[in-house]
């Protein structure tokens, strides 16, 4: 009986024995099973679906975006490969043009002084012609003006009158042979 006491002693310490919380109980393991396995259908056949296909929706879109990008860099690339090659065209032929401009100013240059050079040679050629005609004429005037000059200052030296016509012969020989460069 002492055994049996002390059974009934020992059952009665492990029903008060406090429970663990954490260990569930077998009602709450079978309806959390099914619980799980309930949500676990509902999104693998009805949920994951749509999820899915916003997912390779917005992956497709990505890669649209991209390709667009990628195409409208391309894009980009040949329109400033365009625009600078047109740049350098417009350079080269504004370059041109001022090369043409500028021939064509010196070629006019060269024409104009050209023509003023020929016509200075010409007014140089008439000058000098004016200045032998000048000389020449003041010559004979002076020959004709000492000529007389002369004769008169030999007629007062001499107190008598002289034949001008007669002199004028020597003096116009002396003052040729005094003008002339020897």
């Amino acid at each position: 009986m002492a055994l049996s006491t002390l059974l009934l002693a020992a059952e009665a310490v492990v029903e008060k024995a406090p429970k663990n919380p954490i260990l569930p109980v077998a009602n709450e393991l079978f309806w959390g099973a099914i619980c799980f396995f309930g949500l676990w259908a509902l999104m693998k056949f009805v949920l994951l679906k749509p999820i899915t296909s916003t997912m390779a929706d917005r992956a497709a879109k990505v890669r649209d975006d991209l390709d667009q990008a990628e195409r409208a860099e391309s894009e980009l690339a040949n329109a400033i490969g365009q625009y600078e090659d047109g740049l350098a065209r417009a350079k080269a032929e504004a370059t041109r043009i001022i090369e043409a401009a500028r021939a064509e100013a010196d070629a006019y240059r060269a024409e104009v002084l050209a023509r003023v050079e020929a016509e200075v040679a010409t007014m140089r050629t008439t000058a000098a012609d004016e200045v032998t005609t000048a000389k020449t004429t003041a010559m004979a005037e002076l020959r004709s003006g000492v000529a007389d000059i002369a004769v008169q200052a030999a007629s007062a030296v001499v107190q008598k009158p002289l034949d001008a016509a007669a002199e004028m012969q020597v003096i116009e020989d002396y003052v040729n042979r005094a003008g002339s460069p020897s």
